[in-house]
């Protein structure tokens, strides 16, 4: 934050859960520094914030004119220190003077970080009989606002479910690195011609075969139904990277016939009805085409190829084009905003538990997600499930995303990992951004077949 955001703190101090205000006090006193204590380790469990001192806590607050001549007291080592006496475990603060500016009157100013990956606790009684600040508590910022302990279950909940997601954002910053390094390792090998090796080349071949089969699947049938993909589709295409076992396409089958089902029509679903059912289009390659079936709708009218090299390649046409249709925007005009975080959820985890099923010991998960016929779309929320204030709306016709990433990551951290896959498809909607916490909610519904 710069020093030109302080001072706005500063022109118009008011309390809130990331903002609190302290009136002048000696910081070398103990039980002040027991108090520092207690306020510091809330705003850190709180996901950061700021502590103002030398205002008093009125309506409006006012500064507090029992000004000390020296505030070298609230250095960053001071505060610094107070928090390693306090907090386990510890973290670093920013204390800084800043200049009023109106007044030109210094104020202190210490700036608490956010990003903790554990609750923080308070690891030492104060010096008043533990009254200011008690060994094993856990302070939170609570609404008045005040820091305390945690009043209810559900206090508990979002202080662990920050933690959580710090944890997540951590490990998706950690696996972005080791991507990009590969990725640099990658592009400094090259073949015989001299041509950079793309890691996601194989994938994208077979996707494209895949492609190329369906559009001679689709000459049979009449123009402009569903089945064609008139307003748009999305591709889905995966590969499983690792030492895989040697199965027939019966073997495969029986593996695709056996995953998790999230939704009511899963994707790689295997269908025994006439003309539903998956068939041999080569060897170690099924194959499925639902449009013979579901001409009207693009949103059933599946189409994919599983090889038993761990290839996958779903084709798929809008459910707001399909059976959403009677609900507002028309076909082609609308996204509904949590779709995409289900239908691709549910994907990568199907095709990771495949992974689990045809390879030997660990292995990586190459993923590639294309969004066509988005021009002209606007994100909409179905039954008002979430609040989208404002309208955005795509210009750019598509967007792809690749990413590899270790399978460990789809059971660790599944929610972050879609994030990453589709923020870009987000973004193409005016910049739209998605909170972290709608992830995370929906995962969690579709991991329990919460469908309402």
């Amino acid at each position: 934050m710069t020093n030109e955001d302080l001072q706005q703190l500063l022109r118009n101090p008011q309390e809130s859960l990331e903002v609190e205000l302290k009136q002048w006090m000696d910081p070398a006193e103990k039980v002040v520094q027991a108090k520092l204590a207690k306020e510091l380790l809330a705003l850190r469990n709180h996901g950061g914030g700021f502590l103002v001192i030398g205002f008093k806590d009125e309506h409006p607050p006012t500064p507090d004119p029992v000004r000390p001549a020296d505030l070298s007291g609230f250095n960053t080592d001071r505060v610094n220190n107070i928090v390693k006496k306090y907090a386990e475990p510890g973290f670093h603060c920013d204390s800084r003077l800043v200049v009023h500016p109106d007044t030109g009157l210094d104020y202190p100013v210490i700036v608490v970080p956010g990003g903790a990956k554990v609750p923080v606790r308070c690891k030492a009684d104060s010096p008043d009989e533990g009254k200011s600040a008690r060994v094993g508590t856990y302070y939170i910022r609570r609404p008045g606002p005040e820091s305390a302990p945690p009043q209810s279950g559900a206090e508990w909940d979002a202080l662990l479910d920050k933690c959580l997601r710090n944890r997540q954002e951590e490990l998706m910053a950690l696996f972005g690195a080791l991507l990009k390094a590969e990725s640099g390792l990658a592009t400094s090998l090259v073949n015989a011609g001299g041509a950079p090796q793309d890691p996601m080349t194989a994938l994208v071949e077979f996707e494209q075969a895949a492609l190329l089969k369906l559009e001679s699947l689709q000459a049979s049938l009449p123009p402009d139904v569903g089945a064609r993909f008139p307003h748009g589709r999305y591709i889905l295409s995966a590969r499983i990277v690792g030492t895989l076992k040697p199965i027939q396409e019966d073997q495969l089958k029986e593996a695709l016939s056996t995953l998790t089902g999230y939704t009511g029509w899963s994707p790689l679903h295997i269908f025994s009805s006439p003309g539903m059912a998956p068939y041999i289009a080569g060897n170690g390659l099924l194959e499925c085409w639902l449009g013979p079936r579901e001409q009207n709708d693009p949103s059933l009218a599946d189409f994919w190829r599983v090889s038993a090299s761990g290839f996958v390649t779903l084709v798929r046409g809008y459910d707001e084009d399909g059976h959403m249709g009677g609900h507002i925007p028309l076909p082609g005009n609308g996204l509904e905003v949590t779709m995409p975080v289900w239908r691709v959820g549910e994907f990568v985890a199907r095709v990771h538990e495949l992974g689990t099923r045809i390879a030997e010991g660990k292995f990586r998960l190459q993923l590639a997600l294309q969004f066509e016929g988005l021009k002209g779309r606007k994100l909409f929320s179905h039954g008002n499930r979430r609040i989208i204030t404002g309208e955005y709306a795509a210009q750019d016709p598509q967007c792809r995303t690749e990413v590899e990433v270790d399978s460990a990551e789809v059971d660790a951290a599944l929610p972050a990992l879609l994030q990453t896959l589709l923020t870009p498809l987000y973004l193409r909607f005016s910049f739209f951004k998605v909170p972290r916490k709608l992830f995370d909610d929906e995962v969690v519904k579709l991991l329990r077949r919460e469908f309402a």
